[in-house]
């Protein structure tokens, strides 16, 4: 597969997130919040805080968007490995750590206030785990391009 399919293809499932992204916070979220009060309408004190509380996740995630487009544009301009790309997994690592965190805090405090579920919280266990593992994969590739473009600036500046 070449650099520009590559690019192509992150290109392409970059926008299958953003519009997951406006289906989740933008219908799945508030509807579904809607939905659970029709079910439970003693839980109304829940919904503001936690429609507040998962709308404002968007604002990393879609960053971290933006951060893999970048990416994915440098891959398809053959610069997959510079310094520029590695400060950007850096900052990638960074987001998602700071969402995960955020998420796992909140979902606590929730739990303690008894404005969320044993079984949910359970669940966001996983999620937890599965946004501290995306921010070590972009934290390992940031430390590999950083490796790969100071080589290749060193073989660059050998000829």
């Amino acid at each position: 597969m070449t650099q520009k399919t590559l690019s192509k293809l992150a290109k392409v499932i970059i926008l299958l997130f953003c519009l997951l992204g406006v289906a989740f916070y933008g219908v799945a979220v508030p509807f579904g919040g809607r939905e659970l009060l029709a079910d439970a309408p003693d839980l109304q004190y829940c919904y503001l805080p936690w429609l507040i509380f998962m709308e404002l996740m968007v604002i990393p995630d879609y960053a971290v968007l933006v951060y893999a487009w970048k990416i994915s544009y440098s891959i398809g301009r053959d610069r997959a490995f510079s310094s520029i790309n590695a400060q950007r997994f850096r900052r990638v690592s960074l987001l998602a750590l700071t969402t995960t965190v955020y998420f796992f805090v909140g979902n606590t405090v929730f739990f303690l206030l008894n404005m969320n579920h044993p079984a949910v919280y359970m669940v966001s266990f996983v999620l937890t785990f599965i946004g501290a593992s995306i921010a070590a994969a972009a934290a390992i590739l940031s430390y590999l391009s950083r490796k790969a473009a100071d080589l290749q600036e060193e073989s660059d500046l050998t000829i």
